[in-house]
């Protein structure tokens, strides 16, 4: 397998595996009566890592 294909599927997998634990702690956090703030800002910082592994996707170098 291709270093590009692999780098592309490593930082795919990060992607969503991010963007499920950020989402799932944010849904949790405002469907729940307690509300922690620290937790929710760790959520958003989640989100923004799995949003930075979607641009990295993006800005890979493509075939011509």
């Amino acid at each position: 397998m291709s270093k590009r294909l692999t780098s592309t599927l490593l930082l795919f997998a990060v992607f969503i595996g991010f963007f499920i634990w950020g989402t799932s702690m944010l849904v949790s956090q405002f469907s729940s009566h307690t509300k922690d703030g620290e937790s929710i800002v760790y959520a958003i910082l989640i989100l923004g890592c799995s949003f930075a592994a979607l641009y990295a996707i993006l800005i890979l170098p493509r075939k011509k």
